[in-house]
């Protein structure tokens, strides 16, 4: 009989390095929400919820898979909606129950969420259990910036007991078109008071070359505001490692753990690739199940059209939104292309000045990094990034 790992208490592991050894259990624990953001993709929200049992059950079993299959060595339960909070019985009963009986694996709980339904009592229970539960929240800038994204002026995000229980976790902030002319303001904002920022362009959005134009404007006063200040971390949009394509052969590959590393149980324990491919997202009867995808295949997320742009293994995609905008696991928003040779071109000159300034003290992989950006912003430059249509060939 194969003997099991002594029974241990959580570990603490959301800051540390992903190196794909963590295996993702996402709950859909409610189909629920109680805001309605401008840029909200799941259009089939509901009043279910997963019960108690099957949360447990599902846990359970990915626990084991956790700890007999050697791809993983640790388990993330991620509670997810809706917004999470609509079940917080559910999130509060799992979490005390993970207490009480620890996992044969190393494990932690996350969720992220809207903010705006923690009362003292709720935020008194996480700060008990802050070590076994992490909560990433959603806020989108400035307090305009977050009143036009989210449609309401309900309720406050209490920012600060976020960045006090969980201060390495950032708030996640979305750009749509209505906030991008202030997105700069809205970013610098939060940075200046110390909040660690994920910043993601709108999904499903028509960006057009005026919005490029714009973003591009923005983009360079947050450049220049980091290199004026460099207690400031640059936002994820900048600091993405620069490896340009000059030539066809490398292949476009899948670039997240949708279906290997990352499993998602809708509230009836149905199991799906990503919540993007759940009934929330693409209705009651058209769920894209697990089974119905070989998620090892690097081919279902190489767009034919996108074969000989340079920016083709740098640019964002998702295969989950390219399904539910596009009905094709690999076909990419041409729209984000203007905005991604933006970010492109941005983000090399922000890399190459702050390595630049850094020259005398570089590591071996410091200046590779800076080479890389120094051979891609080459490259970028002889594009005209306001008048050539993608895909962006070099030349």
């Amino acid at each position: 009989m194969m003997k099991t790992k002594p029974l241990q208490k959580p570990v603490a592991i959301w800051d540390e390095t992903f190196e794909h050894k963590r295996r993702m259990c996402v709950l859909m624990i409610t189909h629920d929400c109680n805001l309605n953001c401008s840029y909200c993709y799941e259009s089939h929200k509901s009043k279910k919820t997963m019960s108690v049992d099957m949360a447990k059950s599902l846990i359970l079993r990915e626990a084991e898979r956790v700890r007999t299959d050697p791809m993983f060595e640790e388990l993330q339960v991620d509670f997810l909606g809706g917004e999470p909070f609509m079940n917080f019985p559910l999130i509060r009963e799992i979490v005390e129950w993970l207490d009480a009986n620890p996992l044969p694996v190393p494990f932690i709980c996350f969720g992220s969420t809207n903010g705006t339904l923690l009362d003292d009592d709720r935020k008194n229970w996480l700060r008990k259990y802050k070590d076994l539960v992490c909560f990433s929240a959603s806020y989108d800038g400035s307090t305009e910036m977050q009143r036009t994204n989210r449609g309401t002026t309900q309720g406050s995000v209490d920012l600060e007991f976020f960045h006090e229980l969980w201060p390495t976790q950032g708030f996640q902030m979305t750009i749509s078109k209505e906030t991008l002319p202030h997105l700069a303001e809205g970013i610098l904002e939060s940075q200046r008071k110390g909040y660690p920022l994920f910043v993601a362009l709108a999904q499903g959005v028509d960006w057009n070359a005026e919005d490029a134009r714009l973003y591009f404007e923005q983009l360079q006063v947050l450049k220049e505001a980091y290199l004026d200040d460099e207690t400031l971390t640059p936002i994820n949009r900048l600091t993405r490692y620069l490896l340009i394509d000059s030539t066809t052969d490398r292949p476009q590959t899948k670039t997240c753990g949708t279906g290997t590393h990352m499993v998602t149980y809708d509230v009836d324990g149905k199991a799906y690739g990503c919540h993007l491919f759940t009934p929330i997202v693409l209705g009651p009867e058209s769920g894209l199940e697990l089974s119905r995808v070989d998620w090892q295949c690097d081919e279902i997320a190489q767009d034919e059209r996108c074969s000989e742009c340079v920016l083709k293994s740098w640019c964002s995609t998702c295969a989950g939104f390219n399904y539910r905008y596009r009905g094709s696991l690999a076909k990419r928003d041409m729209r984000w292309c203007s905005m991604m040779l933006m970010e492109a071109v941005v983000s090399c000159e922000l890399q190459i000045q702050l390595l630049n300034k850094r020259r005398n003290e570089l590591s071996a992989s410091d200046a590779e990094h800076a080479q890389h950006a120094l051979t891609a912003y080459r490259t970028l430059t002889k594009i005209d990034v306001f008048k050539t249509a993608s895909p962006f060939k070099s030349h």
